[in-house]
């Protein structure tokens, strides 16, 4: 179980448009176009499931990946982490209770 609330991250990337998405997160510093590139190839590939086992386990589908994106897959999910966290995007998962 993530500690964060991720179908609600995966669904707000997804039904985001990506206009929107690309003003919000792309930084020069942080979160690069290439970084964004490389979010965008993991939503699109993935449904909900999957992008929150990709997630947890900071791995990746299988996507073509250009040279670029080998460059930064490494660092990829730490430092999209801490910019979804710094946009208020990554919440607390809200723990269910079983009924």
């Amino acid at each position: 179980m993530s500690q964060y609330d991720v179908p609600g991250l995966y669904s707000f990337l997804l039904h985001t448009p990506e206009a929107g998405l690309r003003k919000m997160f792309v930084d020069p510093k942080n979160f690069t176009e290439v970084h964004f590139n490389l979010m965008m190839k993991v939503v699109r590939a993935c449904d909900e499931a999957k992008f929150t086992e990709h997630f947890e386990k900071q791995d990746f589908p299988k996507i073509k990946m250009g040279p670029a994106d080998v460059k930064i897959k490494e660092k990829f999910w730490g430092e999209a982490m801490n910019v979804w966290n710094s946009r208020g995007l990554l919440t607390p998962a809200v723990a269910t209770k079983a009924a």
